[in-house]
């Protein structure tokens, strides 16, 4: 409806000019009619001759008056249009021109010959059977243009139900999944069109979601599982501990006090939403605690403390005569060489638990930190706070730890010594966990015995300052780079598709980008993370001076 009264506008004023060019060019001919009849008159002063040329403009109504001066500007002839009064006259300057006023226009023009201007006319055209068919026109474009927008409002509204219904619909559903949590709810598709394939994919991204809340939901399961076998494991040992080596009570206690701790964080790593890459190194150490406590059992059980029951019993067998049976018996001779030879198995193996306890405990303090490195990251909210890159890259490189020494890979660092910045840690540390991880992947499948992923930061500029993360893996094809960041896409056998995406929206969120250059297969990938620079002091300064 705007537009068509936008043009109806644009006609109108089109239609007036034209309608005023028209008379400017009708009146102008005219005018240089009645010069060219009247310059004998004029030549002569033959003012009846001039009249009766004046008086053809009887044929046109529209003209009210009309005269003719000489060329020493004297009235010779003037035309009344019958019924015309309160006609303007002439004005006093005689140059050449037109123009209209007051509902006329008035026009004055030269008669010229060979020796120059011989005279002057001048006409008063009156406008209002030109503006009476304006006024006609106007009518009618308005009444087009009204009927068009009543019809497109028509239209339109019989168009609203195919578009904003399933927009409502698929408004409403979005609405109900935020609020309540449950992916199990699906948009109803109802036609074939760009409205129905947004639906599906949001149909096909909640079921997705499901998905991998169903495959979260078991993992937690399975770990709570693994952490009480791995629980009701180290209990028993303990007790086997207690009956058998009264001695070694300080060593026990640490060991329980370290079986509470791993119970503690084990727990908490399975309760809690943690990253994927927390839950691999976590399980990765809790692999060697495993080893570590079955060695313990296992040295226990074989341990020569069992023999020492069967020796006592003898020895309690010939208290009577005990010096001479170890004098002078056969078997009482070696007893003395056997308690030698248990002490020094005792004291080896009491030296080989206490390594294998101080190993334990160990494993144990580094499933702490790395969950302790999680949760401070995790009890940030999402928005700025002073940060320091270089540390906030070092947490990213101790998460992934274990699964970078697992595939024996080598992580070079070139950290320029920047200022610290006003920025989200929570998100760049998810970009860059994920970063490396996916670092970690293509380097352990390059075929290749050096694998090496290297850590670059530095100020890109006065505006921004940029982390690389590249690597001598598996590279990526040509192909793959345009849409490496979409949603869904991946080439991981076990991959969602979901952390570069996020990554890029994370970034996007902060002002910056994340951008990947690679020069093919095999021949590694660069990822390029830029965010905006800004400094803490700088920041301050700037606000006070605004």
């Amino acid at each position: 409806m705007v537009v068509l009264f936008i043009a109806s506008i644009i006609e109108l004023i089109y239609e007036r000019k034209e309608a005023r060019r028209d008379t400017v060019i009708s009146t102008s001919c005219y005018a240089d009619m009645i010069g060219d009849n009247c310059k004998a008159a004029l030549a002569f002063e033959d003012k009846i001759d001039a009249e009766e040329t004046l008086d053809s403009f009887h044929a046109e109504p529209s003209i009210k008056y009309a005269c003719i001066y000489t060329k020493e500007n004297r009235l010779l002839a003037e035309y009344h249009a019958p019924g015309s009064s309160g006609i303007c006259k002439p004005p006093s300057n005689l140059e050449e021109k037109h123009f209209f006023e007051n509902g006329y226009f008035k026009l004055i023009r030269h008669v010229k010959d060979h020796d120059g201007v011989v005279g002057t006319v001048y006409i008063q055209y009156d406008m209002s059977e030109v503006n009476k068919e304006f006024i006609i026109r106007a009518g009618i474009v308005s009444m087009i243009g009204f009927m068009c927008s009543l019809i497109a409002y028509m239209v339109s509204f019989r168009l609203q139900k195919l578009i904003s219904g399933p927009i409502l619909s698929l408004t409403s559903v979005a609405k109900s999944v935020s609020e309540k949590k449950d992916y199990s709810i699906r948009v109803q598709r109802h036609n074939n069109d760009e409205i129905g394939l947004l639906i599906d994919s949001f149909n096909e991204m909640l079921e997705q979601i499901q998905n991998r809340e169903i495959a979260l939901t078991e993992a937690k399961y399975k770990l709570e599982t693994r952490v009480k076998e791995r629980t009701a494991e180290l209990t028993l040992a303990n007790e086997d501990l207690k009956k058998e080596i009264s001695e070694h009570k300080r060593t026990q206690t640490d060991l329980e006090e370290a079986q509470e701790r791993l119970i503690e964080t084990a727990h908490k790593a399975g309760m809690a939403e943690v990253a994927a890459d927390v839950l691999h190194n976590v399980g990765n150490v809790l692999n060697s605690i495993n080893v570590s406590t079955t060695l313990i059992t296992k040295k226990v059980v074989n341990s020569e403390i069992s023999n020492l029951g069967k020796l006592a019993e003898l020895i309690n067998a010939h208290l009577d005569d005990l010096g001479t049976y170890l004098n002078e018996d056969p078997k009482g001779k070696h007893i003395p060489v056997y308690l030698t030879e248990v002490s020094k198995c005792l004291i080896d193996e009491q030296s080989d638990i206490i390594e294998k306890l101080r190993i334990l405990a160990k494993n144990v303090e580094h499933i702490k930190e790395i969950v302790s490195t999680q949760q401070s990251y995790a009890k940030i909210s999402a928005v700025e706070v002073q940060t320091n890159v270089s540390q906030l890259i070092e947490d990213a490189i101790y998460i992934n730890s274990a699964g970078l020494e697992r595939h024996k890979t080598t992580l070079k660092r070139e950290l320029e010594d920047i200022p610290e910045v006003q920025t989200n840690k929570q998100k760049i540390l998810q970009i860059l966990v994920n970063l490396i991880n996916n670092a970690k992947y293509a380097v352990s499948s390059n075929g290749k015995d050096e694998k090496e992923i290297r850590i670059k930061l530095y100020q890109n500029n006065e505006e921004s300052f940029r982390i690389e993360v590249s690597d001598n893996g598996v590279g990526i094809s040509k192909e793959n780079l345009t849409k490496i960041f979409n949603h869904g896409f991946t080439t991981k056998t076990n991959g969602h598709g979901f952390g570069l995406h996020s990554g890029a929206l994370a970034a996007k969120e902060m002002g910056g980008s994340l951008t990947v250059h690679s020069d093919g297969p095999g021949k590694g990938a660069t990822f390029i993370v830029e965010l905006p620079f800004k400094p803490v002091g700088v920041t301050n300064e700037r606000e006070l001076s605004k």
